[in-house]
């Protein structure tokens, strides 16, 4: 897969189909293998999906070691896009990548088509709390996936095998701490309404790491957004539901 610098970054992508541009960013911690396979190449029939890593990342690699906001990282998936020629994109975030989409629209609003913000808030007063107690030294597998998904012994032995191939991409100590750093200071509840662009919000409804509610919030502040649930998933549904539909 290739790489292209970013300003001080180096920045690992990969790119998908034909049709016009589909910019996925990924949450915390994880790279674009989290995405697994099955919706990108399900979206890519229809659009020239592009997957990147952000910065801390699976294997995008920093120049310069330092601290960074969920601005800075809005700010580098444009720079991905310029450095590609590609003039315009929807954006999909999940997550993290969510708030990185919300700061994406509001700081490169003539670079967004439409925006998809995929199980994540708008931090500040106005949002839920997330709970990232399973991420933090916990099971992944109770943070991204529902105990009915895992009931099914292909699906848990599935997603074991999804785990052992992304978990080494990861993103690793120093890298992880200044990534939380920058979602600690994401705060969007007073300017979602700048927001223009056509927006959709999903969620899982049993997402226990950033509960459902905070979509509501997304939904009443950005002005004709709308929400799509999906049943019985939870913040892997990317991953878990891709082929699923919602409520």
């Amino acid at each position: 897969m290739p790489q292209i610098w970013v300003g001080d970054l180096n920045v690992h992508y990969e790119l998908k189909g034909n049709g016009d541009p589909l910019l996925m960013i990924m949450g915390l911690s994880f790279s674009l293998l989290d995405w697994g396979d099955e919706l990108p190449d399900e979206l890519a029939k229809q659009y020239q999906v592009i997957l990147f890593d952000n910065r801390d990342a699976g294997r995008t690699i920093s120049s310069l070691v330092k601290s960074y906001t969920i601005a800075d990282l809005a700010d580098d998936a444009a720079g991905l896009l310029e450095e590609l020629g590609i003039k315009q994109a929807h954006v999909f975030g999940v997550s993290m990548g969510g708030m990185v989409a919300q700061q994406f629209a509001l700081r490169h609003a003539s670079k967004l088509n439409k925006l998809i913000l995929g199980c994540t808030m708008a931090g500040g007063t106005c949002s839920i709390p997330a709970n990232l107690t399973n991420l933090l030294g916990g099971s992944l597998f109770n943070f991204l996936f529902t105990p009915s998904y895992l009931a099914d012994p292909n699906n848990k032995k599935k997603a074991q095998e999804f785990l052992v191939k992304t978990s080494p991409f990861h993103s690793k100590e120093n890298g992880f701490v200044r990534q939380m750093k920058a979602i600690a200071s994401h705060d969007t509840c007073n300017a979602l309404q700048d927001i223009k662009a056509p927006t959709l919000v999903i969620t899982g409804d049993s997402d226990v790491a950033i509960p459902p509610g905070n979509s509501d919030v997304l939904v009443q502040k950005i002005s004709g957004a709308k929400l799509a649930t999906i049943k019985d998933a939870a913040h892997g549904f990317a991953y878990s539901h891709y082929d699923k539909k919602q409520n």
